[in-house]
């Protein structure tokens, strides 16, 4: 199984559950949601709460500037931010800019896509 994780957010009601079923359906296993982010794996590896919610948090501070839907690969950063130990992780800057750089092509893809 290709590894994948994704977080899609900024949507509103009615999308939301078409993402939600849509990935679903692709064989994504959701692992957080409210009303603002949905955060989906395709892989085998666990993530801790403690990951899980380090990672909803750079996103929350990210969803709230932004306009329309957004839709992120980070992949390679959990990948990332999975070789860490924990301690690691509390210290490392690596990750959070590896978020920022995700969260940066989604909005240069999401341009290129509007204009």
């Amino acid at each position: 199984m290709e590894e994948s994780y994704k977080i899609i957010f900024n949507m509103k009601d009615e999308i939301f559950k078409v993402f939600e079923k849509s990935l679903q359906k692709d064989g994504y296993e959701i692992l957080y949601k409210d009303e603002k982010i949905l955060f989906v794996k395709k892989s085998e590896k666990n993530l801790t709460q403690e990951q899980i919610k380090r990672i909803v948090n750079i996103e929350k501070i990210h969803a709230n500037g932004t306009k329309g839907i957004l839709f992120m690969d980070i992949t390679s950063a959990v990948q990332y931010l999975i070789k860490l130990s924990n301690e690691e992780q509390k210290k490392d800057g690596k990750f959070r800019w590896m978020m920022r750089q995700a969260y940066t092509k989604a909005i240069l893809d999401k341009s290129k896509n509007e204009g």
